[in-house]
């Protein structure tokens, strides 16, 4: 008896989420993020596309929000892109797919950057003056967002006795459910070499540039069904001691979508001869009252240090809440991502302007 009241309360709350969703609300809209961004370079800006460490990249990052809770907030990304040294371009595929209880949404989006550089093969050829390259990328793709109507209850499925077995509801589906809209997004990246082991990166991003109607139902309120401008902003000064033993990474990502605003801080410190990173970040928001995050990162490269044609990094994270929403309450939330990098010509004979977007390494890899 208890177990089936459990299930009935946890069904009616589904059904007042699944009404706060129909209302469209703009603040609840919010595009998910990742503790480890530089392993989903393309998803963080589109101006990464053919960044990679080498020219041909494939990605993907996965991310469990909250164990404890029953609704599993699941959240993919995957991408794969290929820089081209003749035109100084690089392109890109990138596909996401998120799962928030009863809500669904995926998206394609292809990707095309454009590369200036200062042209010189390395810090050391150039007479000791920086090395440069600067990176502007755009992005169109095609979402949906969708109900999985199957699985809700609503009160005419119910009776004093609990579900109504084979009861099907008389309620409207939402009309937009799973109509695919427009999504525009644009990017740029900026990189300086202080040194030949000092580098300054930044970068800023707008993503849902032309505002897409995300819209459950059919609705005239166009304004509050429209997804916000998701825009970002990256620091990244990443450090490499003269015996090219060890790096490390201070970065700091800014996000703003709508009234809501959060940033995450943090160092990676990288051991080059076992290629192994270990970082620490704290992401909050500005009043440092609503969702602070600690996490936790370990990345490293499976097929050795002395691959030159290859690089296959793993990475893990795990995030533990404080403030209001305790470790204890949510268990925290996990996620496990990896980067393919391949080379597939000479760099040094053909390509002098390639850029290049790690935390791992501030040294140009030649």
């Amino acid at each position: 008896m208890q177990t089936l009241l459990d299930t009935q309360k946890i069904k009616a709350v589904a059904v007042v989420l699944f009404a706060f969703y129909l209302s469209g609300d703009p603040a609840i809209a919010q595009d998910p993020v990742f503790s480890q961004a530089y392993l989903s370079p393309i998803y963080l800006n589109p101006a990464a596309t053919g960044a990679g460490e080498h020219d041909l990249r494939i990605s993907a990052i996965y991310r469990r929000q909250w164990w404890t809770i029953p609704s599993q907030m699941n959240y993919t990304a995957v991408s794969i892109d290929k820089f081209f040294p003749k035109i100084s371009s690089g392109l890109g595929l990138l596909a996401t797919n998120s799962s928030e209880g009863y809500l669904r949404k995926a998206g394609v989006y292809g990707s095309y950057s454009y590369t200036v550089c200062s042209g010189t093969a390395s810090v050391a050829e150039n007479g000791g003056l920086p090395k440069w390259f600067w990176t502007g990328a755009v992005q169109f793709g095609v979402a949906q967002r969708r109900i999985d109507y199957s699985k809700l209850v609503f009160a005419d499925e119910l009776d004093v006795n609990g579900i109504i077995p084979g009861a099907i509801s008389a309620a409207d589906p939402p009309l937009n459910s799973g109509k695919l809209y427009p999504d525009f997004a644009a990017g740029t990246f900026f990189s300086y070499h202080f040194t030949e082991n000092s580098r300054l990166l930044t970068g800023f991003s707008a993503h849902h540039i032309n505002k897409p109607d995300e819209s459950l139902t059919n609705t005239s309120d166009t304004v509050r069904s429209q997804l916000p401008v998701l825009w970002s902003g990256n620091l990244l000064y990443t450090y490499t001691n003269p015996e090219r033993i060890w790096s490390f990474s201070i970065a700091a990502i800014g996000y703003r979508q709508a009234t809501h605003s959060s940033y995450q801080i943090g160092t990676e410190v990288t051991q080059n001869q076992f290629n192994i990173s270990l970082g620490l970040w704290y992401r909050g928001t500005v009043n440092f009252r609503d969702m602070n995050t600690i996490s936790l990162t370990l990345s490293f490269n499976l097929n050795g240090r002395d691959n030159d044609r290859d690089r296959v990094r793993v990475g893990i994270a795990q995030d533990a809440q404080v403030g209001r929403n305790s470790y204890s309450y949510t268990a925290g939330s996990s996620e496990i991502g990896f980067v393919w990098d391949h080379s597939s010509y000479n760099q040094d004979a053909e390509d002098p302007c390639k850029p290049k977007i790690s935390s791992q390494n501030a040294c140009p890899i030649r």
